[in-house]
């Protein structure tokens, strides 16, 4: 499909969604509930009350928002034969927080703002959690090694020693968890910001996109972080650096679309980038690069005043 194409498919989504406020309604019900089985709906069904909220008002956007989490929570408590503590808590989040940022987008009309707000709320869901929690690596043990029963029940073999497999995807699991947090949240809002400019200002996006930056502030916070993380073995400051890292993802796609704008980058090449972020096989390697081109970018791009 030619980008002309999917700009015209996405537009016709959007002017379908927004034409009556109920239409909404009925697709967040339907995306809410696929995407406790299928993950790419998860994307979609939060855009959908950040885009009810930019073109109709936060009372419709928390009402969509509502709908969807209660469909999700739904089907999980329907499917699932155990429920994890704070499943329905990362429901919710990953339906209202979109709809946060999307609402602090449209009182204050930065996309900035919102992508620094984004990381800095992960980053203090992250320390909360290690505050509350007595052990918040040893949550994640038993949940592991039920995963590993599973796995060799299938047939599959585990190599090497069993419990330190179990201790090192522990150690990560909260930053995993905090880094796909960011990478959903964010990108659901992205899009519901999208799909808002097709309809309002195309081609306004791309722009704000484009200037995507986290800041000295952030930048040095996150410089500190990726030091600790080489010279302590805190749980926290691992979490923390896997939040960067996403975030860091983040601002190196706008500077490749900055560059792609610029004429620096081929087309081609900004496409090869999407495809290697789907593929398994290169999804890691692919967003260290990024990780790394947005490090770079947030020091030597020429700074503006209203950087934080």
């Amino acid at each position: 499909m030619s980008c002309a194409a999917r700009v015209t498919m996405h537009r016709a989504i959007a002017a379908w969604l927004t034409e009556r406020p109920w239409r909404a309604a009925v697709a967040i019900a339907f995306c809410g509930a696929l995407s406790q089985l299928l993950p790419p709906f998860t994307l979609l069904a939060g855009a959908i009350p950040v885009l009810s909220a930019l073109r109709f008002d936060a009372r419709v956007g928390v009402l969509v928002a509502a709908i969807g989490a209660t469909s999700a929570s739904w089907i999980v408590h329907a499917l699932a034969p155990t429920v994890m503590p704070g499943t329905f808590a990362g429901i919710a989040l990953m339906f209202f927080g979109p709809l946060a940022l999307g609402l602090l987008l449209k009182r204050t009309g930065s996309l900035n703002l919102s992508f620094q707000m984004a990381v800095l709320a992960t980053g203090a869901l992250l320390a909360v959690v290690h505050v509350m929690l007595a052990d918040p690596v040893a949550v994640w043990t038993p949940v592991l090694n039920q995963l590993l029963d599973s796995m060799q029940a299938a047939g599959f073999t585990i190599e090497g020693d069993r419990q330190a497999v179990v201790a090192r995807w522990a150690q990560s699991m909260w930053g995993a968890l905090g880094a796909f947090a960011l990478a959903t949240v964010f990108g659901s809002m992205l899009l519901g910001r999208w799909w808002d400019t097709l309809l309002r200002a195309p081609g306004a996006f791309g722009a704000e996109y484009r200037n995507l930056r986290l800041g000295i502030a952030l930048g040095v916070t996150i410089t500190v972080v990726f030091v600790l993380a080489l010279v302590t073995d805190s749980a926290l400051i691992s979490a923390l650096a896997w939040v960067a890292f996403v975030a860091l993802a983040f601002q190196g796609l706008a500077a490749a679309h900055r560059s792609r704008a610029g004429g620096r980058l081929n087309r081609g090449w900004l496409a090869a980038i999407y495809v290697l972020l789907v593929v398994p096989l290169s999804m890691m390697l692919t967003m260290l690069v990024l990780a790394a081109w947005g490090f770079a970018d947030n020091w030597l791009r020429p700074r503006r005043p209203a950087s934080l």
